[in-house]
């Protein structure tokens, strides 16, 4: 019964039916202009100023409600708040990070030429560091790659030796990917889920249909963008005693 007065209140409030609704601070609703328009879509509709004031009064009524209730006061409440608050700041500074780092022109081109570049990979998997590690010792001794993963087989070896560009290949391995060429093993394991990878490339070339550089530079900028503010980030948890 509570939970259908409360979805009535809010439809009455979306539709601004016999509520005076609050007065909402124009900077609020440019800040939440600016969000959705950053999204994929990027298309407003001609009334999305008027929505969003709505929808804005109807969450301060319900946040002015909250507070008389007391609902701040309650320990759980009050630690779910600064589990939000922190979410919220935390995101606020990768923002900051994506926004303010720089791209040179090189580093995009470079970056262009490893996102339209084609793989073959193979590659062995281990339960630990050590045991990837040990299985490295090996290769400096001479074993070859093939008879390592003959060794060490899994199910998804044949899969990975498929062509596949480097920009779809997961993040953790084509930024140690791309730093590699033909014949070339990683120099470390590779941490995905909880296991340990060595990979090798079997085979490397540049995509033959890749659109022109110039054409996908600001998306390639932006994505060199995000690396290398997760880049500082990781740096930063490491610093702190965190490893994700």
């Amino acid at each position: 019964m509570k939970q259908k007065r409360l979805l009535t209140f809010i439809a009455l409030a979306l539709t601004g039916v016999s509520i005076a609704a609050p007065q909402i601070d124009s900077a609020r609703v440019d800040a939440m202009l600016e969000q959705f328009g950053n999204t994929e879509q990027n298309q407003l509709p001609p009334d999305a100023r008027q929505q969003i004031e709505k929808t804005l009064a109807a969450t301060d009524i319900l946040k002015s409600e909250a507070l008389k209730q007391g609902l701040d006061k309650q320990p759980a409440v009050q630690a779910r708040w600064k589990n939000l608050e922190a979410q919220f700041y935390a995101s606020q500074y990768e923002e900051h990070l994506v926004k303010t780092v720089s791209v040179s022109d090189s580093e995009a081109l470079a970056a262009y030429g490893n996102l339209t570049r084609i793989v073959k990979l193979a590659q062995v998997r281990f339960a630990t560091a050590d045991e990837a590690r040990a299985a490295q010792q090996l290769l400096l001794k001479g074993l070859s790659f093939e008879k390592l993963m003959e060794r060490y087989p899994n199910p998804d070896q044949p899969a990975m030796q498929e062509p596949l560009p480097i920009g779809r290949l997961p993040v953790e391995i084509a930024n140690i990917v791309g730093n590699m060429q033909k014949g070339d093993v990683s120099r470390e394991p590779v941490a995905i889920q909880n296991e340990f990878y060595l990979f090798k490339i079997t085979a490397s070339e540049q995509a033959q249909d890749a659109p022109p550089f110039e054409q996908v530079k600001e998306a390639v900028i932006q994505q060199v963008k995000q690396q290398k503010a997760q880049e500082q980030i990781d740096q930063l948890l490491k610093a702190n005693g965190i490893s994700l």
